[in-house]
Order: structure tokens, then sequence, then C-alpha cells
């Protein structure tokens, strides 16, 4: 089968797409004919597949612009699309699907007309909230409606949680037999020799945005500080929030206890993890968070909010610990449960390693995205 696996992000940048395209590219290959397309100015063509890119740094109408023309023409004799958002690969691919008459799948993992109201300050809705009664600029607006329109005309989407995939039926009104859940997958990456964990060492690895909560994490850590004066927090990822983050560590008087380690190779953000007692995840909204999982692969323990996404993989005291969101007391507390309570956190380590294996192996993910392919072939 050839597969064009269409995405906004691409290695060396961070992100979910970035590395998940790069991940199913290399699964895939061998076995199938895999073609790239990407905005990117600095990806490295993964062995075994082809590598195509869009350059960044022309105004967005340009670049969507050409991104469907590069499309157009990588597309010929294709037998899919696999395109990682709705709106910057989506909406390209939808079109370039409808003209080369291919099948296109989108994976969804978020809503970005909400995400960037968000950023934007335009809005403090929730993601349900959000989508039934809509705020934000004609921008926000106009990629709403762009979202909606390329989710209904492709022939699949894959969302990463029921709860995703819920909304996308109710909200953007996709027919529930296009909607399909595919879980997220991560292996068992431990390494052969074992890792020293490196004491009261808390690790969170994200996009620096509003709804990530890193903000809430830092005032939960200087609470800890009071008990543990060495307690460390690692900041994996940049973002639009990196400045008010840093000035926010200086308020508290942090500068020794948080590191911000920008945008670091997918194996060393792994290797921080496997050194670090307990990675948290603090946002307000997620699809269904892959550092979860790859907690759950690093044998970190991890403390998350208790929210629709997160929630389908972090069992409260199984497979880690949950707070409400916004409760950095709260946050705190759990994260020292975790440095002093060796059975609960030989427990949620030992939960969330099993549910890896049971639900989210890339094994299952990848037979049932092929079994997606090969259904639309024979449409």
């Amino acid at each position: 089968m050839r597969i064009i696996l269409a995405t906004p992000l691409y290695p060396p940048e961070i992100g979910g797409p970035a590395t998940y395209t790069a991940e199913i590219a290399k699964r895939l290959r061998g076995a199938h004919t895999i073609s790239v397309v990407a905005y990117t100015d600095l990806g490295t063509q993964i062995e075994g597949t082809t590598l195509v890119r869009v350059h960044k740094s022309r105004p967005l109408p340009l670049r969507l612009i050409s991104f469907f023309f590069t499309l157009l023409k990588a597309t010929k004799g294709a037998d899919v699309v696999y395109a990682q958002n709705a709106v910057a690969a989506g909406l390209p691919a939808m079109l370039v699907g409808k003209i080369r008459r291919i099948p296109v799948v989108i994976k969804f993992v978020g809503d970005e007309a909400w995400e960037r109201a968000t950023q934007a300050r335009q809005t403090k809705k929730t993601l349900e909230e959000f989508l039934a009664h809509p705020e934000g600029g004609i921008k926000i607006r106009l990629i709403k409606w762009v979202q909606g329109v390329t989710l209904r005309h492709v022939d699949v989407v894959t969302t990463p949680s029921a709860y995703l995939r819920e909304a996308l039926v109710r909200e953007y009104r996709v027919r529930p037999e296009n909607g399909v859940v595919n879980y997220n997958a991560a292996e068992d990456v431990v390494a052969n020799v074992s890792v020293a964990r490196t004491p009261h060492q808390i690790i969170t690895t994200a996009r620096l945005t509003a709804w990530k909560g890193v903000d809430g994490i830092i005032r939960a850590v200087a609470m800890i500080a009071k008990q543990f004066p060495a307690v460390r927090l690692v900041v994996v990822g940049d973002g639009p929030e990196k400045e008010s983050l840093v000035r926010l560590v200086k308020e508290k008087g942090l500068e020794k206890n948080v590191e911000f380690l920008g945008r670091v190779e997918h194996d060393v953000a792994l290797r921080r993890q496997q050194e670090s007692a307990v990675q948290v995840l603090n946002s307000t909204y997620e699809g269904l968070p892959h550092i979860v999982l790859e907690s759950f692969a690093t044998q970190t323990p991890i403390v998350a909010t208790n929210i629709p996404g997160t929630n389908e993989t972090v069992y409260n005291e199984k497979t880690g610990l949950l707070v409400e969101a916004g409760d950095d007391a709260a946050l705190a507390h759990a994260i020292i449960r975790v440095f002093e309570e060796d059975a609960l956190r030989e427990k949620i380590v030992s939960g969330g390693t099993e549910l890896l294996h049971e639900k989210f192996s890339w094994q299952s993910h990848v037979s049932k995205l092929l079994g997606i392919f090969t259904s639309l072939q024979k449409k």
C-alpha cells in the first residue's frame, strides 16, 4: 500500500503530530511505501521513507497553497492520505482526496479553534462549552468552520479517546460511522541497564501553553519546597508561555529548583523521564495524552488532572494519581505522596505497565489503522 502522511509538525520540532508521524512512519515502512509531506525547514528524512518539505517561512495562506500543490503531486498513485490535523494538513488533504479520488483519514487529537482562542485569552471556556457556544475573533470562528467542513468531508476521522469522538459527533456533526477511536500507543522503553531515579525530581513534558498548567506545577513546587528544599522540576518543551513561567519561577524564588530544558530530542526526553521520581500532567484539556503512555513505558509514576481524555488512561491509585484541575495544593500533596509512599508508587507503576500492554500497544494501534486503510480500498 502507498501511504501519504501529511503533518503540520515534524521532528526536530516537538509536539504530538511530530512524534507520532516519525514513529508511525518507522512502523509502516518496509511493508508499505511511505511518503511524508510536512511543514518543516529542518526535518531529516527517516530511513526507508520519502520526505517532502513545505517551508514554514511563508505567510499562512501561501503555506496552505504550497502544501496543497505539494500534496497533490505527492499523492499521484497513492492509496490513502493520513493527515495529522484538520486544518493545516487536513484541509489540503481533504481537497486533494476529492481531486484524486483517494480516501483521506484524519487523526484528530485536539480542537485547533479552542486551543488558539484559549492561548490568545479570548476564551476561558472548557472545550465542551466553547464548541457549544464559540467565542473569539473572526479568525477563531473561521478556523472552527474550516475544521468542521474538513472533518465532515473526509472518509474517516480517528481519535485517541472516546471523549473526543463523542465531541466530534455531537458538535461537528461527523457521522458516527466515520468516527473511530484508535488509542495512542507507546512501547516499553525501559533500558536494559536501569537508570537511577533522582530523589524528589519532578518532570513535566508539554508544549508551554496556557491549558497545560505548568504555572500550577511551579506553584505546587513552591509548596513542596517547604518540606523538600532540594525538590527539582524539569520542564521539557517550549511555547508561548515560556517567559511568563520564567517570571513566575523568579517570583517564587525557585531559580535553583526549576530547569527549563526546552526542546530536546525524543530519546533525551525519555531518558530524563526515566531518571525522574514523578511525571506531572496538569492540563485542563487533553484528547488522550501520549505523555501518560510514555510515563507507563518508562515506569515513571504519574500525577495528572482528572479531566476527560486523561482519565481514560490514568485510573486514580491504580495507574497514577488524579487531582482536580486548578487545585495546586492537591497537586503538591499528590506529588509528596509519590515521594513518600513506596507501596503506592510500586502499585501505580505496575498498574500503568499492565494497562500499557493490554490497551495501548503499537501492535494494536497499527493493526486497527491498517484495517481502516484496507476497508477504504474496498469501497
